[in-house]
C-alpha cells in the first residue's frame, strides 16, 4: 500500500473514530436530557400528588358535617353536601346557628315529601281555617325575608332520603324561579328525579328515614343543628 494510500486510510479511520466519538457523545447527551425531564416530571407528579391529597383531606374534613334534626316522632341526622353544595351548606348553618327552624311545623306531608322551614307557613298551618294576626303573619313573613336566598347548586339527585331546599314558582310559567330558595326545605320519601333540574339537594338522610315516613302535619321540627360528625 502507498503512502497516499495509508495517510488517506488513515484519515478515514480517524473520521470514522471522531464520528464514533460524536454519536456517544450525543446519545450521552440525549441520555441526559431524559433523565433531566423525567426528574422534573416525577418532581411535578409529586407535588400533584401531594397537593391531590391534601386537598381530598381538606374535603374530607369539610364534608364531615351533618344535620341533626330533633323532631315530635324522633331524631333525623342527614350527611350534608359540602363540596357540592357549599353555599347551601353555609346558609343551612347559618340559620340552624341562629335557632330559625326550631318550633315550626312539617306543614307540607305528602306521599312522596315531608317540608318545613318557613314561621310563616307553619303559623299558617297552625292557625288552621282561622286567619292569624295581621302583625303576627307579618313577623312570621319578615323572618323568613331576612334569611335572603342562596343560588342554585344543581347536581344531586332527588332520590328517597335526598334533602332540598324548596323555591317558589313563576306566576306565569308555574316553573321553579331560579336561585329563588329562601328556608324552606324537604325530605323526599320517594324517588323524584324529575326535579333534578330544578333544586338543590345539599344532604342526605343517614338515618331516621322511618321518623321522615312517619311525620304528620301535626309534628314539629323541635330544633335543627349542624355538627362535625
Amino acid at each position: 500500500m502507498g503512502r497516499a494510500q495509508k495517510l488517506k486510510q488513515q484519515r478515514k479511520e480517524e473520521q470514522a473514530k471522531l464520528l464514533k466519538k460524536e454519536r456517544r457523545e450525543g446519545y450521552q447527551k440525549l441520555i441526559i436530557l431524559v433523565i433531566s425531564i423525567l426528574a422534573v416530571a416525577v418532581t411535578v407528579f409529586l407535588v400533584l400528588l401531594v397537593n391531590t391529597m391534601k386537598k381530598d383531606e381538606a374535603a374530607k374534613a369539610i364534608s364531615s358535617k351533618q344535620l341533626i334534626l330533633e323532631t315530635t316522632k324522633g331524631q333525623v341526622v342527614i350527611d350534608l353536601h359540602t363540596q357540592d353544595t357549599p353555599l347551601t351548606v353555609d346558609h343551612i348553618q347559618t340559620l340552624c346557628d341562629q335557632g330559625f327552624y326550631d318550633n315550626l311545623l312539617w306543614y307540607r306531608i305528602e306521599e312522596f315529601v315531608a317540608q318545613t322551614g318557613s314561621h310563616l307557613q307553619s303559623l299558617m298551618a297552625q292557625s288552621g281555617e282561622e286567619q292569624p294576626d295581621e302583625t303576627v303573619m307579618q313577623d312570621a313573613y319578615t323572618q323568613d325575608q331576612q334569611a335572603g336566598t342562596v343560588l342554585d347548586e344543581l347536581g344531586q339527585s332527588n332520590v328517597r332520603g335526598a334533602v332540598g331546599m324548596a323555591k317558589p314558582s313563576d306566576q306565569t310559567t308555574q316553573l321553579p324561579q331560579a336561585n329563588s330558595a329562601t328556608t324552606d326545605f324537604y325530605i323526599l320519601k320517594q324517588d323524584a328525579i324529575s326535579l333534578d333540574q330544578y333544586f338543590t339537594i345539599f344532604g342526605k338522610v343517614v338515618k331516621g328515614m322511618d321518623v321522615v315516613d312517619s311525620l304528620e302535619t301535626t309534628d314539629t321540627l323541635i330544633s335543627a343543628q349542624v355538627k362535625n360528625k
